[in-house]
């Protein structure tokens, strides 16, 4: 009678992950999709920001590279990271 149960719990918990999957591919749009919908001068500035998007992530990424190989806890390491960024960052510590 259990495994009955619990087949059923594996059966619905399935069908509401295999639902939402299909939805989130039928309904939200590709990149391209969203592109081509826009007007021409949002496009245009989507196109000149990509560049700074793009390299504001790595530079995030790298960050949390770095602090990766910290041996203390990531969170007191981002922190530390963190506080030497706006130490470099502040024209006043000059």
């Amino acid at each position: 009678m259990a495994s009955r149960v619990w087949f059923r719990a594996l059966l619905t918990v399935g069908g509401i992950m295999g639902a939402a999957l299909v939805m989130r591919y039928t309904i939200v749009p590709s990149e391209e999709q969203m592109l081509s919908r826009i007007s021409p001068e949002l496009r245009a500035e989507y196109e000149r920001n990509k560049g700074k998007r793009r390299d504001a992530h790595e530079e995030i990424m790298k960050r949390i590279m770095e602090d990766s190989k910290s041996d203390k806890p990531i969170w007191l390491a981002a922190a530390a990271s963190s506080e030497r960024s706006k130490d470099d960052d502040d024209p006043r510590a000059k």
